[in-house]
């Protein structure tokens, strides 16, 4: 029972894209230079639903739109009070050029603040589908404002995840040529995931019968 309502807590705080249907309200989102510090959006332009390809079914991609570095941006089902969520799961795929463009790979902003995140080792995606992973706690990979910022604390992340305004998912990693990158599966939620949740449950079943194997003892 504890585990149930254990599990279905953290079941309540996740939000899914798995883009089966259409491309559920998700758009590209273009930035003048994530390397430099420019934040300045440049342009939205709409993402592609692709048929068959994905990890696995369906997909959204998008091709580098302009000059700047473009983003797959989330729609309002993941943003607004996330408070709950603790971690970030996607799929990328990257089908044009060799990767030699490293910069922030997410950015999280909300309460007139900026969170950027950028993994360490670096993400290098391919052509085939890599699953990326975040939680949403302070490490040395977590900044505030810019690349070169304060690590953000737990307070930073309570301020953004409160009044959650844009969730940007990095999507260019080649410098000077036109590349096309590919989405699916992004889930934002609660941790432990449903097989560390279920690990805890068994946990709680083992304490129960120790401890009624103790009481028939006694």
């Amino acid at each position: 029972m504890i585990a149930a309502a254990f599990y279905g807590a953290a079941a309540h705080a996740t939000v899914v894209s798995n883009f089966e249907t259409d491309s559920e309200g998700w758009e590209v989102v273009s930035f003048t230079d994530f390397s430099r510090n420019d934040y300045t959006e440049k342009g939205r332009y709409a993402v592609n639903h692709i048929l068959g390809g994905g990890h696995p079914g369906n997909y959204i991609a998008a091709t580098d739109p302009d000059n700047g570095d473009f983003t797959f941006s989330a729609p309002a089902a993941f943003l607004g009070n996330q408070t709950a969520a603790q971690a970030l799961s996607y799929d990328l795929t990257y089908r044009d050029g060799a990767v030699n463009w490293q910069t922030t790979d997410l950015m999280l902003v909300g309460g007139g603040q900026r969170l950027l995140w950028r993994r360490d080792p670096a993400i290098v995606p391919n052509s085939g589908w890599t699953r990326v992973s975040v939680n949403f706690a302070p490490s040395s990979e977590w900044r505030v404002a810019t690349t070169d910022g304060a690590f953000a604390t737990i307070g930073d992340f309570s301020t953004v995840l409160s009044n959650l305004s844009g969730l940007y998912i990095h999507a260019e990693y080649t410098d000077g040529i036109v590349e096309t990158a590919g989405l699916d599966n992004v889930r934002l939620g609660a941790v432990p995931l449903p097989g560390a949740a279920a690990l805890f449950g068994f946990g709680l079943l083992g304490l129960n019968i120790l401890s009624s194997r103790r009481r028939a003892a006694a």
